[in-house]
């Protein structure tokens, strides 16, 4: 079958401004479960699969235990945990992308790790020779409604139309109502791998990588706590890296442990 290879480019969102966070041991103990909402976003964050939950929940899990601090990670839709994080109702998000805007929520973990992002098309000379944002003007762009993706590009003045997850935007593209869809690497196209399984169906989808910036664990500032639940958090993320913890999941779910982006190919 015919792959596309595809040079990568590290523009925009991969220079962009990261938050501070603490890195003082810690010696002080939360006497209570912490509850971080996490949204379903495989191959990170899986619902209904105890025996896999997703490397950004085992992770937290690990990290958090390290630490002697029990963890909950309830599933809800992206908006709803992000209003219950919000309000104080939960503890935080177990992860999200970093926006000024959000400082005023959030207080910031250290990085649980890299996204990669780009564009999917069916068709690749759709995307052949964008490398940045504003060279996808003129097309009709698909984003998941709410996420910073959404909000960067409306700013690169892109054409866009939002759906509700990858699986809506993946109806979109098909249906032509989209040219190419922005999204996350790594759930994308876990996304058209479990549709192709499920339907019997063999169809390839095109990347082209724009990104690649950090992730955190976001703690609700209303909440209570957000700063010493980031430093228990940072303490346990140091010493489940130092023992290779870490990296063990991150193979286990066949996720690169390096930040170099590599050149993609989807052929599913």
């Amino acid at each position: 079958m015919f792959r596309l290879f595809i040079a990568v480019s590290v523009t925009g969102l991969a220079t962009a401004a990261v938050p501070a966070f603490a890195t003082d041991n810690v010696t002080d103990k939360l006497d209570r479960e912490v509850t971080l909402a996490c949204n379903v976003f495989p191959p990170s964050k899986i619902a209904n699969r105890k025996s896999e939950p997703g490397f950004d929940v085992e992770i937290l899990r690990a990290a958090f235990a390290a630490s002697g601090v029990r963890l909950n990670t309830p599933f809800y839709p992206w908006k709803r945990a992000h209003l219950l994080a919000e309000q104080g109702l939960v503890d935080g998000l177990c992860s999200c992308s970093y926006l000024p805007e959000r400082e005023g929520i959030f207080e910031f973990s250290a990085p649980i790790g890299r996204q990669h992002v780009g564009f999917f098309a069916l068709d690749p000379d759709v995307i052949s020779g964008i490398e940045t944002l504003d060279q996808a003007l003129g097309l009709t762009i698909g984003v998941v409604a709410g996420y910073n993706l959404e909000k960067f590009a409306r700013e690169a003045g892109l054409d866009t139309i939002s759906a509700n997850s990858e699986k809506g935007l993946f109806a979109l593209l098909r249906g032509g109502r989209i040219d190419a869809i922005y999204a996350f690497h790594e759930t994308m196209t876990t996304m058209v791998k479990n549709h192709n399984r499920e339907t019997n169906e063999n169809l390839t989808t095109f990347y082209r990588e724009t990104a690649a910036y950090p992730y955190f664990s976001c703690l609700s500032k209303k909440a209570g706590n957000a700063a010493m639940i980031a430093d228990l958090l940072n303490s346990g993320l140091e010493k489940i890296k130092t023992t290779g913890h870490y990296n063990s999941i991150l193979e286990r779910y066949g996720v690169l442990t390096n930040s170099t982006l590599q050149p993609k190919s989807n052929d599913f």
